[in-house]
């Protein structure tokens, strides 16, 4: 197998907060799988931001 050249890499999207709200939204209404297809991005991604906002919005509730 060949190694990879800076061409051959792609580089990591940073994406917004509002970016991944919007996503988040966007996959409560047709579906993870649709929704990552749409985007461009990985399922799994789409699952690690949503178990992150989850994870804030209970440290938040807890904060209170």
């Amino acid at each position: 197998m060949a190694r990879a050249t800076k061409q051959d890499k792609q580089s990591r999207g940073q994406y917004s907060s509002e970016y991944k709200t919007e996503a988040l939204a966007l996959a409560a209404r047709v579906g993870v799988t649709a929704a990552a297809r749409q985007l461009g991005v990985h399922e799994s991604q789409l699952y690690a931001w949503r178990g992150k906002a989850r994870r804030d919005e209970s440290q938040s509730e807890a904060a209170r």
